[in-house]
């Protein structure tokens, strides 16, 4: 089956936040990024081609500042009501656009779903709670609460995004109008 990447701002099929073209870029200037073949050209892989629908799945779940623009779209951005972090002055996203944050983080967390080969990133971590574990005589020991789970394992990603999810706990978000 060959895989085709819509990234439609707001379309009712889209499944990617970012096209062939702007991963191909991204991953051009990225370093350390050999698992990612396609540097050149205009296509990805079938493969980088999951990855990068995978990634948007994986984005598209998290609870984000402001409002879906439309009911109809299939991914979580474009959004209204959503301050754009580096604006000083407290201008919104237009509620036509995918900030390019989120385009980045797409093409960082889709690199990091190939680069992990067989292991399934987006399925829960099989080490959680264990606090040693030997094998032969390699003993490894970890505290639990402080390894990152989810998406915070992706440095990277979370600081692209983090300045665009909602707040959590018993803070309220500030929204400039």
């Amino acid at each position: 089956m060959t895989i085709t990447i819509d990234a439609s701002v707001g379309g009712a099929a889209s499944n990617a936040y970012c096209t062939e073209v702007e991963q191909i870029a991204y991953m051009a200037t990225r370093l350390n990024a050999s698992a990612w073949t396609t540097v050149t050209g205009t296509t990805c892989t079938e493969t980088e081609k999951q990855a990068m629908i995978e990634a948007t799945r994986e984005l598209t779940n998290k609870s984000w500042i402001g409002q879906r623009a439309t009911t109809t779209q299939s991914q979580a951005w474009p959004r209204w009501n959503a301050p754009i972090p580096d604006s000083p002055t407290g201008f919104l996203f237009a509620s036509n656009v995918v900030p390019q944050r989120v385009k980045d983080a797409a093409c960082e967390l889709a690199f990091q779903f190939l680069n992990a080969g067989t292991t399934d990133l987006a399925s829960a971590d099989s080490n959680q709670g264990v606090t040693e574990k030997t094998v032969d005589v390699l003993t490894t020991r970890w505290d639990t609460y402080r390894r990152p789970t989810g998406l915070s394992r992706f440095t990277r990603v979370m600081d692209y995004i983090r300045p665009l999810l909602a707040s959590s706990g018993s803070s309220v978000p500030l929204i400039r109008g």
